[in-house]
Order: structure tokens, then sequence, then C-alpha cells
């Protein structure tokens, strides 16, 4: 299933009546599209209380074509810091390390985080790696202090949590 705001112009100008210059600015309504939808650090939710709270903040990862992580960073009361991204993959892999996760929010002095990532391919069925990851960023922050409350998957249709799903 693919997005036509993901379509390369190349690709476009070969249907009828689609030349350059209207490829170009098919791609700029749908990036403005996706900035519309992306919350200010004004919007920000003061508290993450459920899933659906932190999902909303990537609404705009579950189109993209490459995999791309993120983290949310809480204070102790669960209210947003702010939110990071730590990396951009492949198709159908992000390479991530506990050391980028946790060096922001030591920075910005979170006691809480939540992971983010998108699968591109538009399912929210965790890989084995994606559990694995998370197992290893829950060991880290246990080290560390700093709670990892979830892991969102974005995808085309919604968002899976490991937390609602029960393997964090």
């Amino acid at each position: 299933r693919r997005w036509l705001g993901n379509a390369d112009p190349e690709v476009m100008v070969s249907l009828p009546g689609i030349g350059p210059k209207k490829a170009k600015q098919i791609q700029a309504v749908f990036e403005l599209m996706l900035r519309c939808q992306r919350p200010s650090k004004k919007e920000l939710p003061p508290l993450i209380r459920s899933p659906q709270d932190a999902s909303r903040l990537f609404l705009q990862l579950s189109y993209r074509t490459q995999e791309e992580f993120h983290v949310i960073l809480l204070d102790t009361k669960r209210c947003v810091l702010s939110t990071c991204h730590i990396a951009t993959g492949i198709l159908d892999g992000a390479l991530v390390a506990p050391r980028e996760v946790f060096y922001k929010a030591i920075k910005q002095a979170a006691s809480a985080v939540i992971l983010v990532h998108n699968h591109p391919s538009g399912s929210t069925e965790p890989s084995q790696e994606d559990r694995l990851l998370t197992a290893r960023m829950v060991q880290a922050g246990e080290t560390l202090g700093i709670d990892v409350l979830d892991h969102i998957i974005v995808g085309h249709l919604g968002y899976a949590s490991a937390k609602e799903e029960g393997w964090l």
C-alpha cells in the first residue's frame, strides 16, 4: 500500500496531465498536510495518560517510507519535556543504541521515556527485533534510573503499544 505523498516525482510525471512542476506542487501539498497535523512544541500534551496520547504526537510517521525512531522524554509527573528524533533507518529497520536514547534523557533530566517508531509497511505488528530492542532499553533504563514506560509502533491504521499488548 503506497501513499501518493511519498511518490517519486519521476513516477508522478509518468501519469497523464502531471508535469515536473505539478509533481513538485503535489509533494508540497502533502508535506504541508503533514506539518499541519504535527503538533507544535506549545501544543504537546502536558501529560501522557495513555499510549494513544503518545501516538498522537507521531501521526506524521504513519506514511514515511523509512523507519524512524523517536523518544518522548517525560518528567516525574509524566509531563512531556520534549520529543527527540533518534535515528532514521531503511525500509525495515533503524539502528538504535541505548546510548543515543538515554543521552538525550539524561541531558534533559527526564525521569521516564516512551519509545516510538514507525513501520513503513503500515503494519503495527512488533517484530522480534522490536521486542529485543525494547528489552535492551528497559535494562539500560533500569541501570540509569530512567523508566521505559512503553514502546509505540505507528502504522497506517493506528498504533500498537507494548504496554497494552503485554510485551513490556
